[in-house]
């Protein structure tokens, strides 16, 4: 899969990621559907935020399709946005 990554102040890239898989009780897999980078990760690319990693994938603003969940998961845990 794609992800955005840090490499560095200043360089980020897309990569070839490794696919996620469930490995706690309460894990989804969520196919996106959309994903968009924020002033919070220009801060990290910036080097204004001290400890950043290389190899740290970048965005938290996503949306996107749940494709498989833990058994453990309530379908009531999954919150939708009233229609608009």
């Amino acid at each position: 899969m794609k992800a955005v990554v840090y490499h560095g102040v200043g360089y980020i890239r897309l990569d070839n990621i490794k696919e996620p898989s469930i490995k706690h009780d309460f894990d989804a897999i969520v196919r996106l559907t959309a994903s968009a980078i924020c002033g919070t990760d220009l801060h990290f690319v910036r080097g204004t935020v001290p400890g950043m990693q290389e190899g740290t994938v970048l965005d938290h603003e996503r949306i996107g399709v749940i494709e498989e969940f833990d058994n453990d998961m309530i379908r009531t845990d999954v919150v939708n946005p009233p229609p608009s």
